[in-house]
């Protein structure tokens, strides 16, 4: 990176993917790469302490997993939060845009994160076919700003539970998505205790 860059921050947009549009990522200095898509940040810092305090708030300090399943890799904020948390456990990722994961490969260094598997698939199809079991999952797939309506299905959820000890869920909470996530909410404790915390602008949900 120029000396210019290291003061100022440089902004590349780039084509359409096949699952997103109006792409743009921002290089720092300083921090992660911050990636735009349909209007919403994918990847960076702000991600990066959602996440974080999700984690630290609803995974016991004592608890150590070994495999952890990522639904949802972006740009592999989550990847590099996980593995810097939990350094001697084996990362499986599930993205649906290829594209997004060679955006992540060359702007952002997902090829440096260690012991990181990644596989080309829907979430909805991997969780049912799922016989695998982890210790640790973090649900974060988006279309746009929307989350897709079959991974908000209880069947998912009750499936992805099944085979993993803690589930965290990423929601956005402001605007019109307070309606859509307290519907969830209230459809998800039919079937499934949880409990929640709220960042500024998301909830984090974990399934107990």
């Amino acid at each position: 990176m120029s000396l210019i860059h290291f003061f100022f921050p440089k902004t590349i947009h780039l084509p359409d993917t096949d699952f997103n549009q109006n792409i743009s990522v921002t290089l720092w200095s300083t921090e992660e790469p911050t990636l735009i898509a349909n209007g919403l940040i994918q990847s960076g810092s702000i991600m990066k302490s959602i996440w974080s305090k999700g984690v630290r708030l609803l995974v016991p300090k004592k608890f150590k997993p070994k495999k952890i399943l990522l639904l949802g890799l972006g740009t592999g904020s989550n990847a590099r939060l996980v593995r810097k948390l939990y350094p001697d456990s084996r990362i499986t990722a599930v993205e649906i845009d290829p594209g997004m994961v060679e955006i992540a490969k060359k702007y952002c260094g997902l090829n440096k994160i260690t012991d990181l598997k990644v596989i080309d698939a829907d979430a909805f199809d991997y969780v049912h076919s799922l016989h695998e079991e982890f210790d640790l999952t973090l649900v974060d797939c988006f279309e746009g700003k929307y989350i897709p309506k079959k991974l908000e299905q209880l069947s998912f959820f009750t499936d992805l539970k099944s085979h993993s000890r803690y589930v965290l869920i990423n929601r956005l909470y402001h605007a019109e998505h307070i309606a859509d996530t307290l519907a969830f909410m209230s459809s998800l404790a039919t079937k499934l205790p949880f409990i929640k915390i709220h960042t500024r602008t998301n909830l984090i949900i974990s399934l107990v």
